[in-house]
């Protein structure tokens, strides 16, 4: 048997892994599932197996092995502990089963309207009122949205307005008893009720301490005005920062300015005077006076950049699959991250922003966590990454007029985006902040983002410019990969361009001597769609063009797909090339 290997680098620290190919190009270990294709409606449930077939190497015994499965999108549906997965939302994806590091699929159809019966109630219950999530987590200083429903003696569920209340008042308060955003002052256990009419439902609730920071432990003594601040796009505008000092005596001589973006802005060190750039984006205005520090947001955007103001809709899904209620609002905006329930509060804080001309469509945003690198518990009350992974969010975009959801989503202009960070994780996995980047997920690795990121150590924030929408993660630098090839390659290195493309890509090569070439296109499940070269070729220069379609001329979706090339039958080269139609 012929054996060829993929190797991941990673781009900072080198990490090496191996994929095994067979000859007939089939991904070795692999899983073994005859479903390939399943459809549902909306409340229909599917028994997916818990033991599925293993196999190491083409000639290897297939061993019986135990799987866990997720759901991709995350809101398609729940697969609970006894494999049996229930549809809760229309749409395409995909039912992942996972072993160790191998993975294997099952498309998935679920068609008809969101679902709308009380999950598994039983009838004569009804009429009742119900709160999602059914049991809340929320640290001090932050915030929860909660939703209710009213349903109905037909099992329906209804929308409407309930009373809130939560025992044990020092806990927190809903500042109005008819909205549903409850905000947290002490710790301590307690209940949260909605009540409509005679129907109530209550919730457990635990108010927990968050973990301190001692870089910021003085951070309130010193503050900057003017604070976070949105500002349109002018050349050479001044902006006077100014820095307060609390209670506390301290040579204002030794005070320094730095901003992190120069190409935004840039800030006269002594005095504090910012001047405007000819770029917008997003910088961070630090001050400080020995340990001492403080810092502030300055967005500079463009108005002018479209003429045409589109929309987006952002949907926050819960681990349980419950949606809360959408938001909505236009390009230019902010959006900040918070309000969400334990555990995706692990995101409150964070921040994104649209700038004008970023995308060219209205658009819907489903947000959840990547559950393909966290481990939620059956009830998705608790969450856990991945080791390495920091913190993760998962985007998945459908423009308006469609049902599709496009991954990666390729934006006009990049989107900023902050994410919170836990220090008190750090500290206990002894992370330094300064060691963290940003990188976009999939199952070839990580890479990052953007050459540049910024880390606010003093907020426990990272913010990073987002090219695209699809899976991304806060993760250690030193524990990064992505596709590269061997390092004993002595021909000139492949080159695609351009990637990401959107009609074809041109794959470049040099050769030394007369080689026997193959060049071929894997899907990300190590299925071969497209065979683009098979044969000798002498010395020189060569291309390859590719057009986004399979062997049999058909156009095959957006994604990610690896391009391999052999060489006189030995591995030479492993490519990534992201297709995005527009």
């Amino acid at each position: 048997m012929e054996k060829f290997y993929i190797y991941l680098k990673c781009q900072l620290g080198i990490i090496f892994f191996l994929i095994t190919l067979s000859s007939n190009g089939q991904i070795y270990p692999r899983l073994l599932i005859e479903k390939e294709e399943i459809a549902l409606s909306v409340g229909e449930t599917y028994q997916l197996p818990l033991n599925v077939g293993y196999q190491e190497a083409e000639e290897s015994e297939i061993l019986a092995v135990s799987v866990k499965w997720s759901t991709e999108p995350g809101y398609l549906g729940k697969t609970d502990k006894n494999g049996i997965f229930t549809a809760s939302h229309p749409g395409k994806g995909t039912l992942i089963a996972k072993f160790k590091d191998t993975r294997a699929s099952i498309k998935v159809t679920v068609t008809g309207t969101q679902r709308t019966d009380g999950d598994k109630e039983d009838e004569n219950d009804y009429p009742k009122v119900k709160i999602v999530p059914g049991n809340i987590r929320v640290e001090t200083s932050d915030s929860v949205e909660l939703k209710a429903f009213y349903i109905n003696e037909a099992g329906l569920k209804v929308d409407t307005f309930f009373q809130w209340s939560v025992s044990n008042a020092e806990l927190g308060e809903f500042p109005l008893d008819t909205t549903s955003m409850f905000y947290a002052l002490h710790t301590g256990k307690g209940y949260i009720t909605a009540t409509l009419g005679n129907l109530s439902d209550s919730v457990k609730l635990s108010v927990l301490t968050p973990k301190t920071n001692p870089e910021n432990k003085n951070s309130k003594k010193l503050s900057i005005t003017p604070g976070d601040t949105i500002i349109h796009l002018q050349p050479g505008q001044t902006i006077q920062y100014h820095a307060i000092l609390k209670n506390i005596n301290a040579d204002f001589s030794a005070l320094n300015w730095t901003v992190s973006d120069e190409s935004v802005a840039t800030i006269d060190a002594a005095t504090g005077l910012l001047t405007l750039g000819e770029q917008t984006g997003l910088t961070l205005i630090k001050a400080n006076i020995g340990k001492i520090t403080a810092t502030a947001e300055l967005l500079v955007v463009d108005p002018d950049a479209d003429l045409t103001i589109n929309t987006i809709t952002l949907h926050r899904v819960l681990p349980d699959g419950n949606e809360l209620p959408p938001k909505t609002f236009k390009e230019g905006e902010s959006y900040k991250i918070g309000g969400l329930p334990y555990p995706l509060n692990i995101l409150n804080a964070g921040m994104l922003h649209f700038p004008f001309g970023c995308i060219h469509e209205d658009v819907t945003i489903f947000m959840f966590i990547p559950e393909e690198y966290a481990d939620l518990d059956e009830d998705g009350i608790d969450v856990e990454f991945e080791e390495s992974i920091i913190t993760g969010v998962k985007f998945h975009v459908v423009p308006a007029g469609s049902e599709e959801i496009v991954e990666p989503y390729y934006f006009d202009t990049p989107v900023i985006l902050s994410m919170v960070f836990k220090r008190g994780l750090l500290d206990s996995l002894q992370m330094n902040p300064e060691n963290l980047d940003v990188f976009f997920a999939d199952n070839a690795g990580f890479v990052k983002v953007d050459d540049k990121v910024d880390i606010d150590t003093l907020k426990n924030k990272i913010y990073a410019k987002i090219e695209h929408f699809s899976t991304i993660v806060v993760k250690q630098k030193s524990n990064v990969t992505a596709n590269t090839h061997p390092s004993n390659s002595t021909d000139e290195s492949l080159s695609i361009f351009p990637n990401p493309f959107n009609t074809t890509t041109r794959i470049r090569y040099h050769l030394k001597t007369e080689t026997d070439v193959n060049i071929a296109i894997y899907n990300m499940f190590g299925q071969k769609i497209k065979q683009l070269t098979e044969e000798i070729q002498p010395s020189g220069m060569h291309n390859s063009i590719w057009n986004g379609t399979n062997d049999s001329g058909a156009k095959v979706p957006n994604g990610i797909y690896i391009c391999r090339m052999l060489k006189d039958g030995k591995l030479n080269q492993v490519n990534r090339i992201v297709l995005n139609r527009n």
